[in-house]
């Protein structure tokens, strides 16, 4: 046995003939931890956007936070009263933005009271919780 066919039985022995390459499900190690973080990623992107608070969760914060509270008139439509030191005054919505990013939302209501004095309070939203911005 020659040289040349010495090699070629030692790679037909251990499964490399240059043609054959042995595939595994997973690929390298490498290529492992790469998809395991690509699917950690889309999991935490999706939880993030499920948890995503919604106009209803803003309104509710600002009952506990602010003492805020919203209800329905069919005469006046949604309002708004504040309980401050047991005195309760009614607000008037003036105008806020809500937006929507996909993980985050963001809020912004302006109201103004009996003397014309504006309130503004704005948040940011993340994992259903709300946080004063």
């Amino acid at each position: 046995m020659g040289f040349g066919e010495e090699r070629r039985d030692f790679y037909s022995r251990n499964g490399v003939n240059g043609m054959e390459r042995e595939y595994t499900q997973h690929g390298g190690k490498k290529g492992a931890g790469l998809r395991t973080g690509i699917v950690v990623l889309v999991v935490l992107l999706v939880i993030l956007v499920m948890t995503n608070p919604n106009e209803e969760d803003f309104v509710a914060w600002l009952a506990s936070e602010h003492d805020i509270h919203a209800s329905y008139d069919v005469n006046d439509g949604r309002t708004f009263t504040q309980t401050i030191d047991g005195e309760e005054k009614k607000l008037h919505y003036k105008g806020g933005h809500i937006g929507h990013i996909g993980i985050f939302s963001t809020y912004s209501y302006r109201f103004a009271d009996n003397e014309e004095k504006e309130i503004q309070i704005e948040a940011v939203g993340i994992m259903n919780m709300l946080f004063d911005r």
